[in-house]
C-alpha cells in the first residue's frame, strides 16, 4: 500500500461489519440507511448518494440519497451536463476517485452543479465516487460528499476501493429483489387473464421492464413521435396520469385506455401495484382485439344472444380461454356453447363454423 493508506484493525473490523451487513440488504434505501451509517464515519463523509439506471431500456439515473436534500437530485435531470463525477467514474469504471483526481478545485468551485448544491443547502465540498461493476444489465454509481472543504485521503479511497466489490454484489442483489417482487405482484394480479403483454413503468411513466409480448403492440400501435426513450409512448403517458388520478381518489381500477383502427383495437389496463422501495408503480396490460362483426342475421336466429357472441369471435379464429375471457364466462362454458352452436348450426366443428361463418360475412 502506498504511503498513508495503511489501514488499521479497527477500520479492518467495521469494514467486516460492513460486509456482512451488506450480504443481508435486498432493497437500495435499507442498504444505505443501515450499511452507510457504519460507512459514512469510517471515510468521514456527511452523505452518500446512489444512482442506478437500466442500460436495457435507456432510461434516466434514479437516486437514492442519504443526509441529501431531495431539491438537489429533484433538479438533476437540468445539471447532469455539468456532473464532472459521473463522467470521471464512468471513464474508470470500477476505480474509486477522489475529486482532486477528477477535476481542479478552481473548475471544481466554478461548476454549476456546485454552485447549485451551494443554492440548495446540498453539502459537496468534496467527493469521492466510484462506477460500481453491477452488470446484469443496469449501471450504478455510488458518491460521498463532504460538507466542508477537507479532501478525503488515500487512506479513504483505499477503504472505498476495497468494498466496492461487496457494496455492488448487494446493490446487484437490492436490484434483483426489486425485479422479482414486482413480476410476482404482476403475475398475482394478472393469473386468471392468462396475458403477456405486460410494460411495468414508475409513477412517472419511466419503463422498468417490457414482456416480449408487449414489444410487437408497442411497435405497431405507435408511430417513432409517439415514443419517448426509456418512458411509455405519450398517449399512453396521458392515460396513465388519469389511472394515478383516479387511483389517488380511492378508484379500485381506472378506465381502459383504447385505441381503434380498422380491424382491431388496442386496450390498456393499469394495474397500481406497491414496489419494495414504497413507491406506487404501475403494470400495464397490453391487448390487441380484432374487431368482431355479429353474426350473419340468417345465422343468427337460429342461436341465443350468448351463442351470437361465442359464435362470432370463433368466426375469427379466437380460442376458447380467449372467447371466455371476453364473454366473461368459464372455458368449460364456452366449449358448451360451441357444441350448441355446431349443433344448431349444422356444422361438424370449429373450422367448419369458421368457413361457414366467412362465406355469410363476405356474402353479405
Amino acid at each position: 500500500m502506498a504511503k498513508g493508506s495503511s489501514i488499521g484493525s479497527r477500520e479492518l473490523r467495521k469494514m467486516l461489519e460492513i460486509s456482512t451487513t451488506l450480504v443481508a440488504a435486498r432493497d437500495v434505501h435499507d442498504l444505505l440507511d443501515e450499511t452507510f451509517s457504519l460507512l459514512l464515519p469510517l471515510v468521514g463523509a456527511d452523505c452518500a448518494a446512489l444512482a442506478t439506471t437500466s442500460l436495457e431500456r435507456g432510461a434516466k439515473l434514479e437516486w437514492v440519497e442519504k443526509g441529501l436534500p431531495k431539491a438537489f437530485f429533484g433538479a438533476y435531470e437540468r445539471m447532469e451536463t455539468y456532473d464532472f463525477v459521473l463522467r470521471a467514474v464512468q471513464s474508470n469504471p470500477g476505480v474509486v476517485l477522489r475529486d482532486d483526481q477528477m477535476i481542479d478545485r478552481r473548475t471544481f468551485q466554478r461548476n454549476e452543479l456546485y454552485q447549485w448544491a451551494r443554492e440548495v443547502d446540498a453539502p459537496i465540498e468534496q467527493v469521492m465516487a466510484v462506477m460500481l461493476p453491477v452488470g446484469a444489465g443496469f449501471q450504478s454509481g455510488l458518491s460521498l460528499y463532504r460538507a466542508r472543504p477537507r479532501p478525503f485521503s488515500l487512506r479513504d479511497q483505499v477503504v472505498l476501493q476495497e468494498l466496492t466489490r461487496p457494496i455492488s454484489l448487494a446493490v446487484r442483489n437490492c436490484w434483483w429483489s426489486a425485479k422479482a417482487a414486482r413480476w410476482n405482484k404482476v403475475l398475482e394480479a394478472l393469473l386468471e387473464g392468462g396475458t403477456h403483454a405486460i410494460v411495468l413503468v414508475r409513477s412517472s411513466g419511466q419503463e422498468l421492464d417490457r414482456t416480449a409480448g408487449a414489444v410487437g403492440l408497442l411497435d405497431r400501435w405507435f408511430e417513432p413521435a409517439e415514443r419517448v426513450a426509456g418512458s411509455l409512448p405519450r398517449p399512453l403517458l396521458t392515460g396513465l396520469a388519469k389511472a394515478q388520478a383516479a387511483w389517488r381518489v380511492g378508484a379500485e381500477r381506472a378506465r381502459p385506455w383504447k385505441k381503434a383502427r380498422k380491424g382491431a383495437s388496442l386496450r390498456v389496463k393499469f394495474l397500481a401495484l406497491s414496489e419494495p422501495m414504497g413507491e406506487p408503480s404501475w403494470a400495464l396490460v397490453l391487448r390487441e382485439v380484432p374487431d368482431v362483426p355479429p353474426v350473419p342475421k340468417e345465422l343468427a336466429g337460429k342461436l341465443t344472444a350468448y351463442e351470437r357472441a361465442v359464435a362470432s369471435r370463433a368466426g375469427r379464429g379466437w380460442d376458447d380461454k380467449t372467447i371466455a375471457h371476453a364473454v366473461k364466462n368459464a372455458p368449460g362454458t364456452v366449449k358448451k356453447q360451441l357444441r350448441s352452436i355446431y349443433s344448431k348450426l349444422g356444422v361438424r366443428d370449429r373450422r367448419e363454423l369458421m368457413l361457414l361463418l366467412c362465406e355469410a360475412w363476405l356474402d353479405a
